[in-house]
């Protein structure tokens, strides 16, 4: 049994590694791909919503450019978006998908084009 109990931990810990990221931790940084393109089209509405009052539009369309993602009884992405128009700005959002594949968005902010993703 507690050669088993070993086992188990070794593999838990080379998961860990190979993944680069703490359990519960923000992952890595890596590309925006057609799935959080589709997040972030899906949940437009919502962001614009939470912008700061002193932003207001018309708003162009919204482009995932980076994100990072943390697991916990779902997940939560945070991605960084360029919002086009006279003057691109970019926001980091935070959106929590369900286990059951609902979203929400839970935070917008206001940032400049090279601020890291960071948890917020």
């Amino acid at each position: 049994m507690k050669g088993l109990s070993v086992i188990a931990l070794g593999l838990l810990l080379a998961i860990i590694t190979e993944t680069n990221c703490i359990p519960g931790g923000l992952g890595p940084q890596e590309f925006a791909g057609p799935g959080e393109q589709a997040l972030v089209q899906k949940n437009r509405d919502a962001i614009i919503r939470k912008l700061p009052s002193y932003m207001n539009g018309p708003f162009g369309p919204l482009k995932a450019q980076v994100f990072r993602k943390q697991v916990v009884k779902g997940t939560n992405y945070f991605i960084k978006v360029k919002m086009q128009g006279v003057r691109a700005r970019y926001l980091h959002v935070k959106i929590y998908t369900s286990l059951n594949n609902r979203s929400r968005v839970e935070d917008v902010r206001v940032v400049a084009q090279y601020d890291p993703i960071e948890y917020f």
